[in-house]
């Protein structure tokens, strides 16, 4: 008898003691509200570019296959497995940057970080572009910064690629403004290579700079696995002087910012550049950079001369 009234389908309840009409919209008001609240990880708009990239790829560098591939399907997939490893969660509203460095001492959870470090990874390569992306002469002050530490654009250029077509295996390449230890007005700028879904934040502790043992010999790899110098790449690797340091650094706190990076993963370039074509996309992206957003994600401090003196172009522009 019990299953049969809870069988009755709701409409054959007429009588209004059955039903409070007023307590079912405000039920359906506070869960719609609470939906709002809850922020899902989702593929995130390419500023004001997104729907030309879709419609007509990025100019000079994807199709629009090219780019369906490398950033709508590759990231969507990435963040549709992000939400099921967070649903539920205490931290499924962290963005993906906080989840990385929560997670990245966990080996509990390293499916987390790596789904979280690649949608932050991937998302910081495509943000640096454009569909009329500003030269970096058009920028005098970030170039001749660049130009005081690498001595010339062109050796910054040589460096980057040279280093992105170097690596047997999928990564990034970075360009990242590193803070001097205890210092927050002295830096200066480093390339860093990480390897996979690797991160390039120093608070993830041992996460954020691999070896890759794909070119590394044997002694190499021995030294890292017994925590001395052994891949020190722009002076950051895990194992070096500067690595062990920054691994002590909490949560919240950095000492090195990204401003620009390059994406090797296969995905990303296969389509428009085929299998032996990956140095050929990587000078076809430097054409590609919008300088103007490296120069709006650059701190203040790295617009300073090396003695902490106000630079000759002024303060420069805000983190």
């Amino acid at each position: 008898m019990i299953t049969r009234r809870l069988a009755r389908p709701l409409g054959a309840f007429t009588s209004s003691s059955w039903i409070c009409p007023s307590c079912t919209r405000a039920s359906l008001l506070q869960q719609r509200i609470a939906e709002q609240r809850r922020r899902r990880h989702d593929v995130p708009k390419l500023q004001e570019y997104d729907q030309t990239f879709r419609d007509e790829g990025v100019p000079g560098l994807f199709s629009p296959t090219g780019f369906e591939i490398g950033w709508k399907q590759y990231q969507g997939m990435i963040v549709k497995k992000l939400n099921q490893l967070t649903a539920g969660e205490p931290f499924e509203n962290d963005n993906p940057k906080q989840l990385v460095t929560q997670f990245a001492r966990d080996p509990s959870a390293a499916s987390l970080f790596n789904h979280a470090s690649m949608a932050h990874n991937n998302h910081f390569f495509f943000s640096g572009l454009s569909t009329s992306p500003v030269n970096l002469d058009d920028l005098p002050q970030l170039r001749d910064n660049l130009e005081d530490t690498f001595g010339s654009i062109d050796t910054l250029r040589t460096t980057m690629l040279d280093t992105a077509a170097a690596m047997f295996g999928p990564g990034f390449v970075w360009l990242v403004w590193a803070r001097k230890q205890g210092s927050i007005k002295r830096g200066e700028w480093r390339i860093l290579t990480t390897y996979l879904a690797g991160t390039p934040y120093p608070e993830a502790g041992f996460r954020h700079q691999g070896i890759d043992t794909n070119v590394s010999n044997a002694q190499k790899y021995e030294e890292y696995m017994a925590g001395e110098p052994a891949n020190t790449v722009g002076y950051m690797g895990p194992a070096s002087k500067s690595g062990r340091e920054n691994a002590s650094i909490p949560p919240g706190g950095t000492s090195l910012m990204p401003v620009l990076c390059v994406n090797t993963w296969e995905h990303v370039y296969i389509y428009d550049f085929g299998l032996p074509g990956k140095l050929n996309y990587l000078e076809t992206w430097w054409d590609a950079i919008d300088w103007k957003v490296v120069e709006q994600k650059t701190p203040q401090e790295a617009f300073r001369d090396f003695e902490g003196a106000p630079s000759r172009y002024g303060s420069g522009p805000r983190s």
